[in-house]
């Protein structure tokens, strides 16, 4: 059987260290090279990709000026032509076995869409921050993502071209654009996978206004997503009413994570979480009281 030549589609901005570092990484991709290419795609950055690119045989790129993840990953599809399409983050670093595993999954007929596994990581293993304990257990929980919320985290999506082009093109804006295609590809009758061997690594976030930047986004996408929808006041309010309910399911799954080996660090953990908790409740009673105050926030890294 002839193998299907895999897209490997990169959103970027301002990012380019660590682009380098991911390229690196798909250099050493099992796949067979002569059927993997890669299209970096520029969203804006303050100087040019180039000379990045440049580095890495067989990586192309584009630019485009719509802001947004979503344009820019809907930018490489246009641009390319290859049987397989293949998503993930400048700042992610693929496993080696990434694209092989993905295809051997979705040639096997086990899906039409496959969500591939995040691993996190700190900076500095022998020294993580409290909010890196906590973002190594969750700041992508995939699993949970594909069987219960049905849809793939954008850092790694794999889905066959036809498949894509018939559930149809990231929306961009004001929603999570992984989570809306998502549940979209579900009701088009699509189904969904969870692919724990198709593993890209992701670097924890390693400072608490990082991790407040990641919740109000994730709040102001959530609201946006729900006021599509009826008792859009009535449903918040439930929302934020179980938010304020102590963790304690999460503060479970802290303590018996194996990405968390110390007691130490289970328990910084722990107490990051209920940090983030009440923070979160808190900017969603702002927004039931203030519906303006999350568009006024700037959501960056």
């Amino acid at each position: 059987m002839q193998l299907p030549t895999v897209d490997i589609i990169i959103p970027h901005l301002n990012d380019h260290d660590r682009l380098a570092i991911c390229l690196e990484h798909l250099g050493r991709q099992s796949y067979p090279a002569d059927h993997c290419r890669v299209m970096v795609v520029d969203n804006g950055s303050d100087r040019p990709i180039d000379p990045v690119v440049a580095r890495f045989p067989g990586v192309s790129a584009a630019f485009e000026a719509e802001r947004g993840c979503g344009s820019a990953r809907n930018r490489g599809v246009m641009l390319t032509g290859g049987d397989i399409l293949a998503f993930t983050d400048s700042d992610c670093r693929p496993d080696p076995d990434w694209i092989l595993n993905a295809v051997r999954r979705l040639t096997a007929d086990e899906a039409d869409i496959l969500g591939g596994g995040i691993k996190v990581f700190a900076a500095d293993a022998s020294a993580p921050t409290d909010v890196e304990l906590f973002d190594m257990v969750f700041g992508f929980e995939t699993e949970r993502y594909v069987r219960r919320k049905h849809f793939a985290a954008g850092a790694n999506i794999i889905v066959p071209r036809p498949v894509f082009l018939q559930v149809g093109p990231f929306r961009n804006g004001e929603l999570p654009e992984d989570l809306e295609w998502g549940r979209r590809a579900r009701s088009k009758g699509f189904r969904l996978a969870w692919a724990p061997d198709a593993v890209v690594r992701h670097p924890a976030r390693r400072t608490w206004a990082e991790l407040r930047r990641k919740t109000d986004r994730t709040i102001y996408h959530a609201r946006n997503h729900m006021r599509e929808h009826d008792w859009f006041h009535l449903r918040w309010a439930a929302y934020t009413a179980g938010m304020a309910l102590p963790p304690l399911c999460k503060s479970w799954q802290l303590l018996t994570s194996p990405e968390l080996t110390r007691p130490e660090h289970r328990w910084r953990a722990i107490a990051t979480l209920f940090r983030i908790r009440y923070y979160r409740c808190r900017t969603m009673l702002g927004c039931l009281l203030d519906p303006a105050m999350l568009g006024r926030t700037r959501f960056e890294g």
